[in-house]
């Protein structure tokens, strides 16, 4: 198996920089260059770093630096991971530096999570190309074990097997091996669901809106947070441009829900940015017995409100199957039931699976899909779903009635019994009951 020794981690005080190098020194053992503007960032990397794993111990493996002393922690590096801002402008110059410092056979990574690796690979030569990855963990990173690594056409299969090996094995990560594409696999998948959810917030904007999306589709259909308020924990800003990128680099099944909705622009020019601004498309805030108080944007008004009354009854029995652990009858009731709620409930499981599938093979494999929204989002992967729904057959049906087409990748499956993580991840902790 490959082994690493000494790391450079450039951006090493932002939350993903410092993360993902606590993962290097805790699990890896290595000595880590904690590269940023001043000392003083470089040092709040450091603490960032050992509070995201909760252990002094990784303390000594860190080293910190700023972009002066760049070129002297690359040379003295086997592996250099890349996590400065999300944009060809902050990376390809920071290549630039790294291509000329290197040393034959270093390992280079960059922590994206939709830009063209081959595109930033191009910065080096042949043997930099070669050793050029993307190495998506997901943030954070001591708590989401998800690791997209990367591939474009100038890199070594079987160094891809080894760096695999170790992430897996020595990096406690859950790799996903993907193809170069927008978005990857991860990314491409749950940016879909939530800015299609959007749309339909926009849509549904007199019956509930925001809200009224969020409630249907909150963590009894199998994930961790609700999408819309999931996007303003990622901030809308970085959402803007993850699907920007998508909808412009790609010509796909589910091409147009890339389109940011006109709303969310209006949002972002407001500075609403979510959770970070302190409001989005929620509103968080205090009252005079310093109880939260969450209000909703109203997308008409373009105001916040308090949560409208809306009919949950669908919802709440979904919940009762949830809390008796009876997942079949989850997916029946979601199955059978009449109504609006449970028309749109069907109609996004259904895009969810199917829009899945369609990436097999072009971006990953079955495996992949899983693997990237099992680990990665903390949703319940797409063939646990086929299985709940009654198998290939039956989620043909559920598909076809939603009026979404069918993936060739669900074709080429058979029978009830199809969830590909059986041994690795429990989905029915995935099920929530709010």
């Amino acid at each position: 198996m490959k082994e690493f020794k000494t790391a450079t981690v450039l951006g090493a005080n932002g939350t993903m920089g410092a993360g993902s190098a606590a993962i290097l020194a805790a699990f890896g053992n290595l000595k880590v260059y904690m590269v940023a503007r001043t000392m003083e960032k470089a040092q709040e990397g450091i603490e960032k770093a050992v509070q995201s794993v909760r252990s002094d111990i990784i303390r000594k493996n860190m080293i910190p630096a700023t972009y002066d002393e760049l070129e002297k922690c690359v040379a003295d590096s086997d592996w250099v991971f890349e996590a400065v801002a999300e944009s060809y402008e902050a990376k390809l110059p920071i290549n630039e530096r790294i291509a000329k410092a290197r040393k034959p056979g270093t390992l280079v990574s960059t922590v994206s999570s939709g830009l063209s690796i081959e595109k930033l690979a191009n910065m080096f030569d042949d043997d930099g190309k070669k050793y050029y990855y993307g190495t998506h963990f997901f943030n954070p990173p001591y708590k989401l074990v998800l690791c997209e690594l990367i591939t474009h056409p100038a890199n070594d299969p079987n160094y891809t097997k080894e760096l695999a090996e170790y992430l897996e094995k020595k990096l406690i990560r859950h790799v996903v091996i993907c193809n170069d594409r927008p978005g990857f696999a991860g990314n491409r998948i749950g940016f879909q669901f939530m800015n299609e959810a959007a749309f339909f917030a926009e849509k549904k904007k007199n019956e509930g809106g925001i809200y009224l999306i969020d409630q249907m589709l909150s963590g009894y259909t199998g994930r961790a947070m609700s999408p819309l308020a999931t996007v303003d924990l990622v901030g809308l800003d970085v959402h803007k441009a993850i699907v920007d990128n998508i909808y412009e680099n790609t010509n796909d099944v589910a091409h147009e829900t890339f389109k940011l909705p006109s709303f969310m622009q209006k949002l972002i020019d407001q500075g609403a940015l979510g959770n970070k601004a302190g409001k989005g498309l929620y509103k968080r805030e205090k009252n005079e017995e310093g109880k939260t108080i969450i209000r909703v944007y109203n997308i008409d008004k373009n105001d916040y409100e308090l949560p409208p009354e809306i009919d949950l009854s669908f919802k709440n029995k979904a919940i009762e199957y949830v809390k008796e652990s009876d997942y079949r009858g989850l997916a029946n009731h979601i199955k059978n039931s009449t109504g609006s709620e449970a028309e749109l409930v069907r109609y996004f499981i259904a895009r969810y699976i199917s829009y899945s599938l369609f990436l097999v093979p072009e971006v990953t494999d079955i495996k992949g899909v899983d693997g990237a929204m099992g680990f990665g989002f903390n949703w319940v992967p797409p063939t646990a779903w086929i299985e709940l729904l009654g198998g290939v057959e039956e989620t043909k049906k559920f598909i076809e009635k939603a009026n979404l087409p069918i993936p060739d990748a669900l074709n080429q499956l058979s029978g009830n019994m199809v969830y590909t993580l059986r041994n690795k991840l429990d989905y029915r902790q995935l099920f929530r009951a709010n």
